[in-house]
Order: C-alpha cells, then structure tokens, then sequence
C-alpha cells in the first residue's frame, strides 16, 4: 500500500514546491518593492511661486505618455486632515522623462505628494508616492545684493542681500538653514573667484579682498536642512541663480612702512631711510618723527613734500627712542598711519625669530618659515631679501607680515646663480625691531665662471709660496666647496692639488726645473668651475728667482 501511494505524495510535493516559487509565504511580501514596469522617481526642482519640475526613469516597459502629478497638502495635514480636505493638484504629460508643472503662485513651504503614472497600450504603472516638503529640492530665488566698505577693515566689504518673497525665514537662516557662496573679482581681473561664506543673517562681514580695491561681487544661496539627501546627491543643481552684480571699494590700508639705519653720525644722530610700498591712488605722503618724549622733529631731510611715486626718503634721527609715521593722501582723505620705532643707540635689541628656514622652489622662488620668538609676544614680522654683490649696492626687497604668518614665499627679485640673504625680523611695536636672523640661500647652483686669481707671494729654491683671493661673489654662482690648484710644465704630467674652500694660500714644493702655468679651478654643488688666470713662474736649474704674471 505504501508503494501505491509514493506517486501521489510525490506530485503533491512538488505542486508545493511550484506554488511556493510563484506566492511566497505568509508575512514575507516586500510591498516597497517596485514593480519592472514601475517608473521610478529620481528628483525634482521646485521654483517658489512658479513651477515644479520632476526627472525619471522608466520601468522595463514602454510607455506611450507620462503624467506627473504633484499634490499639495493643506498647513494643518500634520495636525488633522479631514478626508475631505482639498488637495491642489499639478500635472502635466508628456512622452519623455522629464516635466514642469506650473504651481500657479503656490509657495514651496507646503508638502507635496509626487507621483508618475507611466501609461501604455493596455496598461497603467504609478511611481511610489513620495510626500515632502517642497523647500526640500527648491532652487531659492536670487536676490538683490549690496556692498558698502567696512571704516578699519580694509580687507573687508560688508553684504547685505534681500529678497522680498524669500522661502527661508530668519530663524531658519540663523540656525543654519542656509549654505552660501560669493563670486568676486577686482577690477580689471578676468577670472572670478568662488568662495563659501556662512550666512546667518541679512548682512555679513565678508573679508577675502585687497585693501583700496574695487570689486564686483555676487551672492548665492542653497537651502540646506535635514532630509534633503537628493540635494546632497545633486549639490550643483541647486543653487539658486546668481544675484544682481554689484561694485563695492575696500578702504586704503596704513601704508606698508619699514626702515634702514645706514650709519651714525659723529655728533651720535643717525642716517635713517624710510621705506614704503607705493599705491597708484596716492597723492603724496606724510612723514612725521617723534623722540620718546613726544618732542616733533622738524627736519625731516628728504622726508619732505613727498609726491605720489615717492618710495623711500632719508633723515636723521637722535640716538634715543623715537618713531616716525607715514600717512596716505588721496582724493577720500589721508590712510591710516604706518608707524615704525627706533630703538635708543644704546639699547640691546629684542630677541630674532626661532629655526629660519630658507628653501628654494623653483629658479625665481624661495620658501621662507620660521617660528615665533618664546616668552615675547611679536606685532609682526618684516622679511628681508637682497643679492650679494661685491659692492653692496643692490636693492633691498621686505615685506611686512602680520603676527599670525611665520612663513612666506619671495616671487620677487630673486633668480638662479645668484647668491641671496635672507633675513627675518620680529616686530615688538613699541619696543621695535629685532635682531634679525638671516641665511645665504641659492635658488639654484652653478658651477662658478672664473677660478681665483693666483699670485706668487715668494720663490725659494724649488719651493713657490702662493696667495689668492676668494672668486667675487658674483661669479661664484654656487657656496665654493673646494679649490683645485693646477701647475702645468712640459713633458711632465699635469700636477693637481686639491685644497679646501677656506684655504687663501700654499705652496709648492720640490718642483722640477722648468716654467710652470699655475692656476686655480673653484668647485660649488654644481661641478667645477672655469680656471681663473693663469700665473707663469720659472724654477731655474740652481737657485734662479724668476717670476712673470700675465
């Protein structure tokens, strides 16, 4: 009987097994899952008071039209809808995958309920209802912008921007609701930069700009709240449109003031020059000295009537404590004051900066970096860069930094071959400058273009004492590692000495009869350099003294 009923049990298994396939059990429908054939909803931008436009992609199937609709719900919905509340309702069809609704002055502030019906021969398939609020995918409206300059702040420009119909309120933009971008450029600049701001009220202090320079200047905003993931997914699609242009002036900043003291004198003043960085829109500039007294110097030397292209004067100062100042004509009033301090002749000058670093980039820039002096609190700092020459006559470059930078990078007036000093000088206000620290620094080494010039101090017998003086700066092109000193005669080999940098005589001993050619060849990083001039000596036979330079 068994055996009878084994074909029986059989087919009902595998009838099961066939239904469980086509119907899963109980409990275990996904009813988020889409259907193939359902159009999927990707996103959509919303325009206050004017129209909704919504992307999607389609289902496995074809369709023949497309309806989007947006339905807007009541203020009270999260409260208590009555089921015969109103719903408006927007639509639109069309065969593509895309559509604008208009929403006919409806704000974005209400929640929306989206939907796509894709429609085909014998068949309808809707998209997922998705209900949110609409500010959630809104491009906010642009706004009208204004730009005033800041008294005090010649870095900064103050914005305010408004918008009579704007979707985001003030404490929503106060507790962060909004994310913001500025777009400015300087007049006569080509290219625009963008920059984030934080927003959180009407008006901001923007300060990202060039003392007495105009700039044109635009705002956008984004709305940023929790629940926007299509937002964060497509950051560049919601930005509302740029504002108005508008032009606002940053105000003139104290001119860039710093000194050299060249000398003092027998009577115990001292030659002083003043040194500032020109600006195209001065009339002509002040100058004004004080002893630590109070007491006005009158003679001001070269420090006076001073005309618009002006960059530099001199005068002499007491060997005491004292300042001078500079202000900036133009035609909106006089710059603040630039103010720099000497110290007495016999005061010790304040401490210089820690661990001075000076690296080369690239042929014409150097990598400056130090740290802060420890125990004294620094105004500032001065850089100072000039090429070593044998006649100390080249040019001094500075710039003036704030407290907050210990590092720079010098683009001007340095190249390659050429030996530099570098220094760093901490600013203590009224206490002065510091002691300055300072390296000698190549952008980039060469081998040098001459040797040192040979000359014969002394013969005797077979012995030729030499001296010789180190190659001029300007033709060492490199930090001269080593010198190699040749002697040439004929018939013999070359002879060759190798000496170190610091060497400035030698002698050669126990040299064979004969005329000799000595010179010298110096040798940086880079290699070898040219020889230098060659210096003829006789060695006679017996104790024949004989010299000849050419």
């Amino acid at each position: 009987m068994f055996m009878e009923q084994r074909p029986a049990l059989m087919w009902t298994f595998l009838l099961g097994a066939a239904l469980a396939l086509v119907f899963p059990p109980a409990g275990s429908f996904n009813t988020s899952k889409a259907d193939p054939r359902q159009p999927e909803l990707i996103r959509c931008e919303f325009l206050h008071r004017a129209n909704v436009t919504c992307y999607w992609k389609l289902g496995s199937a074809l369709s023949s039209h497309n309806t989007l609709q947006v339905q807007r719900l009541p203020w009270t919905h999260k409260v208590n809808i009555s089921r015969k509340s109103p719903l408006t309702t927007f639509s639109c069809t069309t065969s593509g995958t895309s559509c604008t609704a208009a929403l006919n002055g409806s704000s974005v502030r209400f929640e929306f309920c989206t939907t796509v019906t894709a429609q085909g021969p014998s068949w309808n398939e809707s998209s997922q209802n998705r209900c949110q609020s609409g500010r959630l995918e809104v491009i906010l409206p642009p706004v009208t912008l204004d730009v005033k300059p800041v008294s005090g702040k010649p870095k900064c420009l103050n914005v305010t921007w408004s918008n009579s119909d704007f979707p985001v309120s003030l404490k929503e933009i106060r507790a962060g609701h909004l994310t913001s971008q500025i777009q400015f450029a300087a007049q006569g600049q080509l290219d625009f930069q963008v920059q984030n701001v934080i927003v959180r009220d009407y008006s901001m202090l923007v300060c990202l700009f060039r003392p007495d320079t105009s700039y044109s200047i635009r705002l956008r905003h984004q709305f940023l709240a929790a629940g926007n993931e299509t937002v964060h997914k497509y950051p560049e699609l919601y930005w509302s449109p740029w504002s108005n242009e508008t032009w606002g002036r940053t105000v003139m900043d104290a001119p860039a003031l710093w000194r050299q003291i060249k000398q003092t004198e027998q009577n115990g003043w001292r030659n002083i020059s003043l040194l500032w960085q020109a600006n195209g829109r001065v009339r002509s500039y002040n100058v004004t000295c004080h002893t630590e007294s109070s007491l006005v110097l009158e003679d001001h030397g070269s420090c006076k009537n001073l005309h618009s292209l002006s960059t530099s004067c001199s005068l002499l100062l007491p060997n005491g404590c004292c300042s001078c100042a500079l202000t900036a004509f133009t035609s909106e009033g006089f710059s603040p004051e630039a103010r720099t301090w000497f110290l007495g002749v016999s005061e010790s000058e304040p401490p210089p900066p820690n661990n001075l670093t000076v690296r080369p980039l690239d042929d014409s820039s150097l990598d400056v970096r130090w740290t802060a002096p420890v125990g004294l609190p620094a105004k500032g700092y001065v850089v100072e860069w000039f090429a070593m020459t044998e006649s100390n006559n080249s040019i001094l470059h500075w710039e003036t930094l704030n407290s907050s930078c210990t590092a720079f990078v010098i683009t001007e007036g340095v190249k390659a071959l050429e030996r530099y000093t570098v220094s760093v000088r901490v600013l203590y206000g009224e206490r002065g400058a510091g002691q300055n620290r300072m390296v000698q620094v190549y952008t980039r080494q060469g081998a040098p273009s001459s040797g040192p010039t040979v000359v014969v101090k002394q013969i005797s017998g077979r012995t030729v004492e030499l001296t010789w003086s180190p190659v001029p700066v300007e033709m060492r092109h490199g930090f001269i590692r080593s010198y190699v000193l040749y002697f040439i005669t004929a018939n013999q080999p070359t002879g060759r000495k190798g000496l170190s940098a610091d060497a400035h005589s030698d002698s050669l001993r126990d040299l064979l009869p004969g005329n000799y050619d000595i010179f010298m060849k110096a040798i940086t990083d880079a290699g070898a350099g040219e020889p230098g001039p060659v210096t003829k000596v006789h060695i006679g036979g017996q104790d024949t003294q004989k010299k000849q330079k050419l």
